[in-house]
């Protein structure tokens, strides 16, 4: 009996054995594939960086301060970011931003060589003309110029190892307390980049050929001129749709105004038999140098409108216009300055005008199906085409507070 228990202990030894060289050969053969192939093997040491993010304080022009968010490398060893321009050195970084409204930001750097341990470097939006919503740098200076705000909160400053696929750090001691409280929805740059909230691009299909311009300094705007045969159309979607509070925000440069253009809107009319139909969203027009808003009461169908009772607009001139809806109430700004308008219940400018202020209707927008024109009203009978250029615009749903118009005219943003 015993021979036999030692003979399958020696058995069961070369089994072992066998399974161990398997397991060897194995781990050889990844390591050396992971070699080969670049991949981001056991091998790889991912880079230590030691970094701290705040919110800093910058002048602007104007000579309002605004917080920006910075970084500082405290400890680090050699690293470059994703994008960096030579001179570079270490292992490549990718800077991911987190904000506080959820969108998630890659700032392109434009960082000066050398090592980054010991600076302080600025996360902020570009706010050229040419930027699109979403764009965002890095920089080892702090940002000049006019910038757009911050949203309100904590922002999340994540270094990711592009070779380990490793989150390195994250920090979320960078908190914005003087800013805006919400980016818009949908904003860009007609004919341009137009973007969501979570800067993913909205479509759009353009009709007519208009041109692509560029306004210099001071402005540092792109636009789109039209000249009354054209027009843009951007399909439904869920951020150019507003039941609530919203506001339209939107420069404007006419070539005329004694007659009535449509600017912006989401609606249909329709003409049948001499009667005209409106389903309207919402719809900004300008009708002889004066602000004209409409929709439909999402409850009774009645068609609304309200309009500015003096001539505030002009041809040949940049302005900046607001229609402001909050808690049911209208405001129409123009250039940051608040019109007077009145209330009317009609389809048709200056028709029934409403006197008495306890008659005044609630907005209450109707939600529709239809996309937003720019350019032209949807309508084959009433197209009331615009001419002229338009700038930055923006769709918020809430409405713009005084010191955020304010502070959009004065940076020429919108």
């Amino acid at each position: 009996m015993r021979p036999r228990k030692r003979e399958k202990e020696h058995g069961a030894s070369e089994i072992v054995s066998s399974i161990l060289i398997v397991v060897l050969v194995i781990g050889v053969a990844i390591v050396l594939w992971s070699l080969v192939m670049g991949f981001p093997s056991i091998l790889h040491d991912k880079v230590y960086i030691a970094s701290e993010a705040s919110a800093e304080e910058i002048i602007q022009p104007n000579g309002m301060p605004m917080q920006v968010v910075g970084f500082t490398i405290r400890e680090a060893e050699p690293f470059h970011f994703t994008g960096q321009k030579p001179p570079i050195a270490g292992k490549e970084v990718l800077l991911k931003v987190i904000t506080p409204d959820g969108r998630t930001l890659y700032p392109m750097p434009f960082i000066s060589g050398g090592p980054l341990e010991g600076r302080t470097l600025y996360v902020y939006p570009n706010s050229t003309g040419y930027s699109g919503y979403c764009d965002y740098l890095v920089s080892d200076t702090p940002p000049q110029g006019s910038l757009k705000p911050f949203t309100l909160g904590k922002w999340v400053i994540q270094l990711i190892d592009t070779e380990a696929n490793l989150l390195v750090s994250s920090d979320d001691r960078a908190e914005i307390t003087s800013g805006v409280s919400s980016y818009a929805l949908a904003g860009g740059t007609p004919g341009g980049k137009v973007w969501r909230t979570d800067c993913t691009p909205l479509g759009y299909t353009v009709h007519g050929s208009p041109v692509s311009g560029y306004a210099e300094a001071p402005m540092n705007m792109s636009y789109l001129s039209f000249d009354g045969n054209d027009w843009l159309e951007y399909s439904d979607d869920p951020t150019l749709t507003y039941t609530g509070d919203m506001s339209i925000s939107i420069w404007v440069n006419p070539k005329t105004v004694n007659t009535w253009k449509q600017v912006i809107g989401k609606g249909l009319q329709t003409v049948s038999g001499g009667s005209v139909t409106e389903d309207k969203n919402y719809d900004l027009y300008l009708i002889d140098r004066k602000v004209y808003f409409e929709w439909d009461d999402r409850e009774t169908n009645i068609h609304y409108h309200v309009m500015t009772d003096n001539p505030v607009v002009t041809a040949g001139n940049w302005q900046y216009i607001d229609l402001v809806v909050k808690d049911g109430e209208p405001g129409i700004y123009v250039d940051g300055v608040s019109q007077q308008f009145s209330y009317y219940k009609s389809n048709v400018p200056g028709n029934s005008r409403i006197t008495n202020p306890d008659q005044y209707p609630l907005i209450r927008l109707k939600d529709n199906n239809y996309p937003l024109t720019m350019g032209k009203q949807a309508s084959t009978a009433n197209p009331f085409p615009y001419s002229g250029e338009i700038g930055s615009f923006a769709l918020y749903n809430r409405g713009l507070t005084e010191g955020e118009i304010t502070e959009n005219y004065q940076t020429w943003s919108a």
